[in-house]
Protein backbone atom coordinates (compact mmCIF):
# COMPACT_ATOMS: atom_id res chain seq x y z
CA UNK A 1 0.00 0.00 0.00
CA UNK A 2 2.49 2.06 0.73
CA UNK A 3 4.43 1.73 -2.96
CA UNK A 4 1.38 2.36 -4.47
CA UNK A 5 0.45 5.52 -2.28
CA UNK A 6 3.84 6.76 -2.84
CA UNK A 7 3.20 6.73 -6.60
CA UNK A 8 -0.08 7.50 -6.73
CA UNK A 9 0.20 11.25 -5.15
CA UNK A 10 2.76 12.48 -7.45
CA UNK A 11 0.39 11.40 -10.20
CA UNK A 12 -2.59 12.60 -8.54
CA UNK A 13 -0.67 16.42 -7.82
CA UNK A 14 0.88 16.54 -11.20
CA UNK A 15 -2.63 15.81 -12.74
CA UNK A 16 -3.97 18.48 -11.07
CA UNK A 17 -1.17 20.79 -12.17
CA UNK A 18 -1.62 19.60 -15.38
CA UNK A 19 -5.48 20.71 -15.15
CA UNK A 20 -5.28 23.99 -13.97
CA UNK A 21 -2.28 25.11 -16.39
CA UNK A 22 -4.87 23.57 -19.09
CA UNK A 23 -7.58 26.45 -17.94
CA UNK A 24 -5.52 29.08 -17.54
CA UNK A 25 -4.47 28.39 -21.51
CA UNK A 26 -6.00 30.94 -23.47
CA UNK A 27 -7.34 30.37 -27.17
CA UNK A 28 -5.93 31.51 -30.76
CA UNK A 29 -9.52 34.10 -30.30
CA UNK A 30 -8.35 35.44 -26.74
CA UNK A 31 -4.97 35.86 -27.66
CA UNK A 32 -5.38 37.68 -31.00
CA UNK A 33 -7.78 39.68 -28.67
CA UNK A 34 -5.81 40.64 -26.08
CA UNK A 35 -2.89 41.60 -28.71
CA UNK A 36 -5.37 43.74 -30.61
CA UNK A 37 -6.65 45.87 -27.34
CA UNK A 38 -2.81 45.69 -26.17
CA UNK A 39 -1.96 47.75 -29.56
CA UNK A 40 -5.12 49.41 -29.80
CA UNK A 41 -3.98 51.10 -26.05
CA UNK A 42 -0.46 51.43 -26.97
CA UNK A 43 -1.44 53.64 -29.91
CA UNK A 44 -3.70 55.67 -28.19
CA UNK A 45 -1.62 56.42 -24.70
CA UNK A 46 2.33 55.12 -25.79
CA UNK A 47 3.94 52.42 -24.66
CA UNK A 48 5.66 54.00 -21.45
CA UNK A 49 1.80 55.12 -20.23
CA UNK A 50 0.36 51.74 -20.98
CA UNK A 51 2.97 49.83 -19.16
CA UNK A 52 2.52 52.37 -16.35
CA UNK A 53 -0.64 51.70 -15.82
CA UNK A 54 -1.99 50.15 -12.26
CA UNK A 55 -3.72 46.87 -12.61
CA UNK A 56 -6.96 48.24 -11.54
CA UNK A 57 -7.39 50.47 -13.63
CA UNK A 58 -6.03 48.12 -16.50
CA UNK A 59 -8.50 45.63 -15.30
CA UNK A 60 -11.43 48.12 -15.53
CA UNK A 61 -10.64 49.14 -19.10
CA UNK A 62 -9.66 45.75 -20.49
CA UNK A 63 -13.26 44.14 -19.28
CA UNK A 64 -14.96 47.33 -20.63
CA UNK A 65 -13.30 47.01 -24.12
CA UNK A 66 -13.56 43.54 -24.43
CA UNK A 67 -15.48 40.27 -23.73
CA UNK A 68 -12.81 38.99 -21.71
CA UNK A 69 -12.57 39.13 -17.83
CA UNK A 70 -9.13 39.96 -16.99
CA UNK A 71 -8.05 36.81 -14.97
CA UNK A 72 -8.67 34.80 -18.80
CA UNK A 73 -5.27 37.27 -19.42
CA UNK A 74 -2.15 34.18 -18.61
CA UNK A 75 -0.10 35.16 -15.97
CA UNK A 76 2.67 32.88 -17.12
CA UNK A 77 1.98 32.50 -20.77
CA UNK A 78 3.07 29.44 -22.60
CA UNK A 79 5.94 30.02 -25.29
CA UNK A 80 3.32 29.19 -27.54
CA UNK A 81 0.54 31.86 -26.26
CA UNK A 82 4.00 34.29 -25.56
CA UNK A 83 5.21 34.27 -29.12
CA UNK A 84 1.89 34.70 -31.05
CA UNK A 85 0.54 37.42 -28.97
CA UNK A 86 3.52 39.12 -29.35
CA UNK A 87 3.77 38.46 -32.81
CA UNK A 88 0.21 39.91 -33.51
CA UNK A 89 0.89 42.83 -31.11
CA UNK A 90 4.12 43.57 -32.82
CA UNK A 91 2.17 43.77 -36.46
CA UNK A 92 -0.91 45.87 -34.78
CA UNK A 93 1.79 48.39 -34.00
CA UNK A 94 3.79 48.33 -37.63
CA UNK A 95 0.16 48.94 -39.18
CA UNK A 96 -1.73 51.35 -36.98
CA UNK A 97 1.21 53.11 -35.23
CA UNK A 98 4.83 52.08 -36.16
CA UNK A 99 5.98 55.17 -34.14
CA UNK A 100 4.92 53.03 -31.03
CA UNK A 101 6.69 49.60 -32.97
CA UNK A 102 10.70 50.65 -31.79
CA UNK A 103 9.46 51.89 -28.28
CA UNK A 104 7.50 48.77 -27.97
CA UNK A 105 10.75 46.63 -29.19
CA UNK A 106 13.06 48.61 -26.56
CA UNK A 107 10.78 48.00 -23.25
Amino acid sequence: MTVIHRWLVPLIVTAHAVAASADQATDKQQQSTIARWTAEKICEMGVDAFYALPDPELKTMFERDTSMRYEDVPNAPTDQEKSRITGQLMGYLMAACPQQLESYKNR
